[in-house]
């Protein structure tokens, strides 16, 4: 009984994270999604502010070389953890959308 419990609790996590990611790439890349938005402005920022938007251009990478130098040395299990804890949270809030709305 409890393998029966383990093997359904593992098809909901699977169920969940494979809303998740359909929903959020939907909600990217669609037309007027969330990636075409974001570009348009982070064009426009680099446009208004280039001092500003090369700053933060040069801490992201920093920050992505620390993150995957973690990873490289074996260090990086809890972030992995929270992403798919995200990616579970997100097929949670489009399954109650689309149950509440009938829009995905």
């Amino acid at each position: 009984m409890k393998q029966f419990f383990a093997v359904v609790e593992s098809l909901i996590t699977v169920a969940l994270v494979l809303v998740g990611v359909v929903g959020i790439s939907y909600r990217s890349f669609r037309d007027g999604g969330w990636v075409t938005q974001g570009l348009g402005k982070m064009a426009d920022a680099y446009i208004s502010y280039p001092l500003i938007a090369l700053g933060v251009t040069i801490v992201l990478f920093f920050l992505y070389r620390a993150w995957r130098a973690r990873i490289n040395q074996g260090r990086g299990g809890k972030v992995f953890d929270y992403l798919l804890y995200f990616f579970m949270a997100a097929g949670i809030y489009f399954i109650g959308h689309y149950v509440l709305t009938g829009k995905f």
